[in-house]
């Protein structure tokens, strides 16, 4: 349950990357497909990178010679990100809800305010997820696994805003 947990959040994750990498990239007016198809990117993305993890995932417990051990260690780290990305993930979910209201200065609010910053922050967490879920993991393997998953995550966004500049590149010389 606890792997399912952190893939539901992996797949938001992505989903949001995707819509930001192609925020202010568009001069369509109405803009509902554009977003779709940002955010199918980002899911995407997300899916990847989720199965390169679960791939490393199961060569570790494959490969090791104590797989109760392992797999004791890895759901103890699983678990303990867990309490650093949840919070995370319902601040900014009820953040976006509240961009619902019909209110121009509570959609500026939580974009100033709180989407923002939290956006900023992103990477922080994600670094603060991991070293917390490994911190007091007994097994190198635990540790190296979490790395790479780490690695993995924060180079979707940065995946993500290349694709975006190579497309709106191709769209300003299409226009020009």
């Amino acid at each position: 349950m606890t792997l399912l947990a952190l893939y539901l959040l992996a797949l938001l994750d992505g989903l949001l990357c995707g819509l930001r990498a192609s925020m202010g990239r568009c001069a369509v007016i109405r803009k509902n497909g554009y977003y779709r198809r940002a955010a199918f990117r980002g899911v995407a993305g997300a899916q990847i990178i989720s199965t390169l993890a679960l791939a490393a995932l199961l060569v570790v417990a494959a490969t090791s010679s104590n797989r109760a051990v392992v797999r004791v260690d890895l759901e103890g780290a699983a678990g303990r990100m867990l309490w650093v990305f949840v919070p995370y993930a319902i601040l900014v979910v009820s953040n976006l809800a509240l961009r619902l209201v019909p209110s121009n200065d509570i959609r500026s609010a939580t974009s100033v305010f709180m989407l923002g910053p939290l956006t900023a922050i992103r990477p922080l967490v994600m670094i603060a997820g991991v070293l917390y879920g490994v911190y007091s993991s007994r097994l190198l393997e635990t540790r190296l696994l979490g790395s790479f998953v780490l690695l993995l995550m924060l180079s979707l966004e940065f995946a993500l805003n290349q694709l975006a500049d190579r497309r709106q590149e191709r769209e300003i010389r299409a226009l020009v």
